[in-house]
C-alpha cells in the first residue's frame, strides 16, 4: 500500500433512499482528498424508487460505480461493494451521512499514522432544533458514544466498531472474509465483525476529524427503535452462537437469571404467552405519546427503556424459541468463556510510568495489582475487548481502586517515580480521591488496612 496517498474507495449501500443518497455523493465532491485517488461504489440493494435513475444521470468528478443488488443485506451489500472495489483503503459510508470535506483524508491520515488499525469517524445526528424526547435521547446517545471513543483512556469494544463510517485496509478486509451474511436483514453484522477484528489483534482507532452529519431524524423514529432492538436480540444470539464465549457478556444473560421482579415477570409470561404481551406493548407504545404530550420526561424514559428491553427478548425468542433453550444457550457460552487468558502482575510502588511502560509491552487481559507486599486488586480479563494498553491504567485505578491504592500509598508512600514529583502524575480523579484519604489520620487508616 501506499501509505502516504492510498486510494480509497468509498462504499455507500443503499435501498430507496435517493434523496439521501444525492446529499451524501454531493458531499463526497468537496473532499480535500486528492480526487483522482478516490472511487465511489453505491450499492443499489432492492431499490424500487428513484435511485437507478438518479444514479444513471448523476455527474460525479471522481470514478462512480454502482452495483445492484437484491438481498435486503447491509452486510452482503457492504460484500458486494468491497468486491468490486479496487482502493488499497475500504471506506464504508451510510446513506443518510453527510461528509464533512476533511472526511476522506482524515481516515487516509490515520491509516498512514496507525497502519493496520480499523479507523471511526465520528457521525452525530443532525437535529437542530429537535425537542421531542426520542430525539434528544438519540442525541445525547451518540455524542456521549463518540465522546467516550475519543478518549485517550477509552479502552476499545466490539460494540465501538462502527459501520456507519468506518475504514480499513482492503488487504484485512478480505483476508477476514468481510462482514458475516449470515445476519441478513437483522443488523449486528458491524458487532461480530468487531469481534473477529479483536480477535485478530486488528486495533481500533478513531480519526475525529473523519466527522460526517448523520441524518438520523430521516431514517430512525421511535417505532424503528423498538424493531431495531428485536433485531439485536436476534444479533446477539447469532453472535453467541459464533462466538460461544461472548455469552456470558451478552445482554441475553439478563434474561437467562433476571435478577429484578419486572424482568422475572416478563421472562416468565413471554415464552408462553407472547400474543398477550405484545397487545400489552403495542397499548403501553400508544402511551409514550401522551407522555411525550404531558411533558412527563422520567416517565417517559422509564417506559420506553422497559419496551426496548421487551423488544430484544422477542428478538432472543425469535432465534432460540425456548426457555430452556435459552438456558442451555447461555450455560454453553459460560463454559466455553474459561479460556486461558494472557495475564501479568505489576507493582504499582515502582511508578505509574514503569506499570505503564510494561503493559504496553505485554499487551495483557488482566492485570493482578499490588502496591509492594501489598495486594490492590485484579483487572479481570474480558471476551470481545482490545487488549489493555498503558493509556487504561490511571482511569482503571481511578474508577476502581482508588481506595485500596489511597490506603496503600498512605502506609508505604507514593510511588518511586513519584516521590519527588508533584502528585498531577496522577489521574485527576484519582488524585481526588488520595486527597480524601490523606485528609484522615494516618493511625485509622493504617488500622483499617
Amino acid at each position: 500500500m501506499n501509505r502516504e496517498n492510498p486510494t480509497v474507495s468509498v462504499i455507500i449501500p443503499s435501498h430507496n433512499r435517493s434523496f439521501s443518497l444525492r446529499r451524501a455523493l454531493d458531499a463526497l465532491h468537496s473532499q480535500t482528498y486528492p480526487i483522482d485517488l478516490m472511487e465511489v461504489i453505491v450499492v443499489a440493494d432492492s431499490c424500487i424508487d428513484d435511485t437507478l435513475a438518479m444514479l444513471q444521470d448523476y455527474k460525479a468528478p471522481f470514478k462512480l460505480q454502482v452495483v445492484e443488488v437484491n438481498c435486503r443485506s447491509a452486510a452482503i451489500a457492504r460484500n458486494t461493494g468491497a468486491a468490486s472495489a479496487s482502493g488499497e483503503l475500504l471506506l464504508f459510508l451510510d446513506d443518510d451521512i453527510e461528509a464533512l470535506p476533511s472526511l476522506v483524508e482524515s481516515h487516509a491520515r490515520v491509516h498512514r499514522e496507525r497502519p493496520g488499525c480499523a479507523v471511526m469517524g465520528p457521525y452525530p445526528p443532525k437535529l437542530q432544533g429537535e425537542t421531542r424526547f426520542f430525539g434528544v435521547e438519540v442525541r445525547s446517545w451518540w455524542e456521549d458514544k463518540f465522546y467516550q471513543m475519543s478518549q485517550p483512556t477509552h479502552r476499545f469494544t466490539y460494540q465501538d466498531l462502527l459501520s456507519g463510517n468506518l475504514s480499513l485496509d482492503a488487504e484485512m478486509f478480505a483476508h477476514l472474509d468481510g462482514f458475516d451474511s449470515a445476519f441478513g436483514n437483522c443488523g449486528g453484522e458491524d458487532y461480530e465483525f468487531g469481534v473477529r477484528l479483536l480477535k485478530a489483534d486488528v486495533p481500533f482507532a478513531v480519526a475525529a476529524d473523519a466527522v460526517g452529519y448523520h441524518y438520523e431524524h430521516e431514517t430512525n423514529n421511535l417505532d424503528r427503535s423498538f424493531r431495531r432492538a428485536r433485531q439485536e436480540g436476534r444479533s446477539d444470539v447469532l453472535i453467541g452462537q459464533r462466538h460461544p464465549e461472548m455469552r456470558p457478556t451478552l445482554h441475553i444473560k439478563d434474561y437467562e437469571t433476571p435478577d429484578s421482579l419486572v424482568n422475572k415477570i416478563l421472562v416468565a409470561i413471554v415464552f408462553f404467552w407472547p400474543a398477550a404481551l405484545d397487545l400489552l406493548a403495542v397499548g403501553l407504545r400508544k402511551s409514550l405519546d401522551w407522555l411525550q404530550y404531558m411533558g412527563m420526561r422520567g416517565t417517559w424514559r422509564w417506559l420506553q427503556t422497559k419496551l426496548l428491553a421487551y423488544s430484544y427478548l422477542r428478538g432472543v425468542i425469535d432465534e432460540l424459541k425456548s426457555r430452556s433453550a435459552l438456558s442451555r444457550f447461555m450455560q454453553e457460552g459460560m463454559a466455553s468463556g474459561d479460556l486461558g487468558r494472557h495475564e501479568i502482575e505489576i507493582d504499582l510502588q515502582e511508578g505509574w510510568e514503569a506499570a505503564e511502560r510494561i503493559i504496553d509491552r505485554k499487551k495483557p487481559d488482566g492485570i493482578y495489582l499490588r502496591y509492594g507486599e501489598q495486594s490492590i486488586g485484579h483487572v479481570t480479563p474480558k471476551f470481545g475487548v482490545e487488549p489493555l494498553r498503558g493509556a487504561h491504567l490511571r482511569s482503571i485505578l481511578a474508577l476502581d481502586f482508588a481506595e485500596p491504592l489511597a490506603r496503600a500509598i498512605a502506609v508505604n508512600g507514593m510511588p518511586k517515580s513519584a516521590a519527588h514529583s508533584e502528585p498531577s502524575l496522577v489521574d485527576n480523579t484519582l488524585l481526588q480521591h488520595l486527597q480524601l484519604f490523606t485528609v484522615l489520620d494516618k493511625k485509622k487508616l493504617e488500622n483499617v488496612v
